[in-house]
């Protein structure tokens, strides 16, 4: 309540790696849905902490790229 759900300030945008892999980043942090070295599904604990649960992969900042039409 009180928020102004048309504000897209702290709302999250898809990003890529290097054209794989899925996640959302947030002005504060990185949630990664989908792993671009394993290619697996990430449980929402780790997808939170933006590693991947099944190879360690930690996302570099300069890898990510806009999801799909965004560019």
């Amino acid at each position: 309540m009180g928020q102004n759900r048309t504000s897209t300030e702290g709302a999250s945008r898809k990003v890529t790696f290097l054209g794989r892999g899925l996640g959302l980043r947030s002005p504060t942090k990185l949630t990664l849905l989908v792993c671009p070295l394993c290619s697996q599904r990430n449980g929402d604990r780790m997808a939170e902490k933006g590693v991947c649960e099944w190879c360690a992969y930690e996302p570099a900042e300069r890898d990510e790229e806009p999801f799909g039409t965004e560019r």
